[in-house]
């Protein structure tokens, strides 16, 4: 029997589909660290959890590190699934030093790339300019920028950086990604490596974060980065705010480099009343929220339940995360 360790308030979601995994037994876990089986109170001497499930309930009770600090207590621990895109988190760094096997999710790549069309659309269309002649009854209007042959480079190209690309796409953009092995992508017109990521800013009129926090990406967002960016050109930020050196950013958006900026993630969240982005015309502020698609939580759910059945039969499991990568994160 092999014991699932699962926030009870997901455990609605997938109960029905639990009972096709006739070997394994399932113990919620409860606000405050209690235990229950079939609704029974149980010991922690009394469950051995292999497997765990950091699910979208979970993140939003706001319990990630309660659960977490519980899992790590059991030597047992083998896998655990996670409702996140990125593993930054230092609970992730705690799993993998314990030589848990990790698994990222893919569920919020889809909202978050319709998230990022959105903006550049509301960009390109002029969509404020549009209203604002609405609200004061003004007939007047204006030459709008097409999407249509613009050059993206997206930084990052996993599940979110691959689904923004074939988006932009449908609207014949020519897409560039910055990729470490700077390998090819089918996805991707032209792949470049951070050696030449100063020279494709100055080509590029959009710009997306869809990158992995770590060392090698903090504060990639510098003054190089942001003088190097062609004047008017968007900056859209879906991936994690330390990626970005904030006053590195005012100043470049003071000098048109880029033009505008929509930022869903900030070194500080919330993010202070008082920052500088919340009042700033070139700037899009949102909370966070890129990815809260409707879908979301049911993609997610049907990637634990795939990896689940991989696991219990002994397959390679889907976005396993090389537990290197986190250790390697300071």
């Amino acid at each position: 029997m092999t014991d699932l360790l699962i926030f009870e308030e997901s455990l609605a979601s997938i109960a029905g589909v639990l009972k096709d995994f006739p070997q394994l037994r399932v113990v919620c876990w409860q606000a405050g660290g209690r235990l229950t089986i079939d609704g029974q109170p149980v010991a922690a001497n009394d469950v051995t959890p292999e497997i765990g499930w950091i699910s979208f309930n979970l993140l939003a009770s706001g319990q990630m590190k309660s659960y977490v600090d519980t899992l790590l207590r059991f030597h047992s621990l083998r896998w655990v699934q996670s409702t996140h895109a990125g593993l930054d988190n230092p609970a992730y760094r705690q799993l993998a030093q314990k030589g848990v096997r990790l698994s990222k999710s893919y569920a919020q790549s889809i909202p978050i790339a319709e998230y990022v069309l959105a903006h550049a659309l509301y960009h390109f269309q002029g969509i404020e300019f549009r209203l604002e002649a609405q609200r004061a009854a003004d007939w007047k209007g204006f030459r709008f920028r097409e999407l249509y042959g613009t050059r993206w480079l997206i930084v990052g190209f996993g599940h979110i950086g691959r689904r923004v690309a074939e988006r932009a796409r449908a609207f014949n953009c020519h897409i560039t990604t910055l990729r470490r092995s700077g390998t090819s992508d089918a996805a991707a017109d032209e792949i470049v490596s951070r050696e030449g990521l100063l020279h494709v800013l100055g080509q590029s009129d959009v710009v997306v974060l869809a990158c992995p926090e770590n060392q090698e990406t903090r504060g990639i967002v510098d003054t190089k980065f942001v003088r190097a960016m062609k004047v008017g050109s968007l900056l859209v930020n879906v991936a994690r705010g330390g990626l970005i050196d904030d006053q590195a950013l005012l100043e470049g958006l003071a000098a048109g480099r880029p033009g505008s900026a929509v930022l869903d993630t900030f070194n500080d969240e919330p993010l202070p009343g008082d920052h500088p982005y919340w009042s700033h015309p070139g700037v899009v502020v949102t909370a966070h929220t890129s990815n809260a698609g409707e879908g979301t939580a049911g993609r997610s759910c049907q990637q634990f339940i795939g990896n689940l059945e991989r696991y219990l039969t002994g397959e390679p499991l889907g976005d396993e995360v090389d537990p290197a990568s986190l250790l390697k994160t300071s």
